[in-house]
C-alpha cells in the first residue's frame, strides 16, 4: 500500500476514534508508518488531510449507494436498495461513517464527483416521478424521507446508544421508507 493510502487509513481510524481535535498529526504518522516529511510532503497540514478523509469517505459511500440504485428494476426496488445499501456501508464501514457524520470540511459541495452523484440521484428519482411511482420531492425533502430514519439508526450505532447493527433492521426501514415516497402505486 502507498504511503498516502496509509495516511488516509491511519487519519480515517484516529479522527473517526478521537475527534478531528484531538486526533494528532504525529499519532496519525506512528499508525501510519510514515515519516515527518512524507506527511507534509502528501498533506500541508491537518484541515487537508481531514478534507481528503471525508472526501475519500463520501465517494465510497456514493459509490456504494449509486451502485445499489442505479441498476434497480423499479423504484420501489431502488428505494428500499438504497436504505439497505445505506445501513450495510455503515454497518461494514464504521470509521468512515463516523467521519461522515463530523462536520462536512469547506469545499465538499462543491466537488465534481458530489455534483455528479447529486444529479444522478435526482434524474433517477425525476425519472420514477414521472410517471408515478414514487412522489415528486424536492431533493432535500426526498433525502430526509428516503433515508433519514435510517441515518438516524447510523448515527446512534455509531455513537453508541444502539447495539443493533444497522443492517439488521434493513428490512423495516426500507419498507418504511417506501411507504412514504410511493406515488401512485399503493405501499404494501
Amino acid at each position: 500500500m502507498k504511503i498516502r493510502d496509509r495516511l488516509l487509513l491511519a487519519a480515517e481510524r484516529q479522527f473517526a476514534e478521537y475527534g478531528t481535535l484531538e486526533a494528532t498529526l504525529s499519532e496519525i504518522r506512528q499508525d501510519a508508518g510514515a515519516s515527518v516529511g512524507a506527511l507534509y510532503h502528501h498533506f500541508p497540514d491537518k484541515a487537508e488531510l481531514y478534507r481528503q478523509v471525508w472526501t475519500h469517505a463520501l465517494a465510497d459511500y456514493q459509490r456504494h449507494f449509486w451502485a445499489s440504485i442505479a441498476d434497480s428494476a423499479d423504484a420501489r426496488g431502488g428505494v428500499t436498495a438504497g436504505v439497505t445499501a445505506h445501513l450495510r456501508w455503515v454497518t461494514d464501514n464504521r470509521s468512515r461513517a463516523t467521519i461522515l457524520m463530523s462536520p462536512r470540511p469547506p469545499g465538499v459541495n462543491d466537488s465534481d464527483s458530489n455534483r455528479e452523484f447529486l444529479i444522478s440521484v435526482a434524474r433517477w428519482w425525476r425519472t420514477h416521478a414521472r410517471y408515478g411511482a414514487v412522489r415528486d420531492l424536492d431533493l432535500d425533502l426526498l433525502y430526509a424521507l428516503w433515508l433519514g430514519p435510517a441515518q438516524e439508526f447510523s448515527r446512534q450505532w455509531v455513537g453508541g446508544g444502539i447495539r443493533t447493527e444497522p443492517v439488521e433492521v434493513a428490512p423495516e426501514l426500507a419498507a418504511a421508507a417506501w411507504k412514504s415516497l410511493c406515488g401512485t402505486e399503493q405501499p404494501s
